[in-house]
């Protein structure tokens, strides 16, 4: 006796492509109908950079000996010198701080290509 089930489903799922990148750069992918298809990534990587904008000002002084005694290198090491101590005051005026963050993911170029703008895994998924 065969069996069956019931209801019968159908998955509206054609296809699924999953890979990973460690860069940017375009990943070629078996074709799909970019019509019905999407793409899902989530960043594995981050890149950015952080500038604060203000003054600084004051002055730092060497003080002390700072004879490195011996002849010729220079090492303070052969000579049994000291380098100098600085002495005086600096201080860092009001500004602001620019913060810079790029999450990376993926998108369709066309029916066998995809891009990665850096770092991440992604999954092109095409339906019926």
């Amino acid at each position: 006796m065969a069996s069956t089930i019931f209801p019968q489903t159908l998955s509206p799922i054609k296809s699924i492509q999953r890979g990973s990148t460690a860069s940017a750069g375009n990943i070629t992918i078996s074709s799909i109908d970019t019509s019905k298809s999407f793409v899902r990534s989530y960043s594995t990587g981050s890149a950015g950079s952080v500038g604060v904008a203000g003054s600084e000002s004051g002055t730092l002084s060497p003080t002390g000996s700072y004879n490195f005694g011996g002849t010729g290198g220079g090492n303070a090491s052969s000579g049994g010198g000291s380098f100098p101590n600085y002495a005086g005051t600096r201080s860092n005026g009001a500004g602001a701080t620019s913060i810079t963050v790029s999450e990376y993911g993926a998108y369709i170029v066309n029916s066998t290509t995809i891009t990665t703008t850096g770092a991440c895994r992604w999954e092109v998924v095409e339906y019926s």
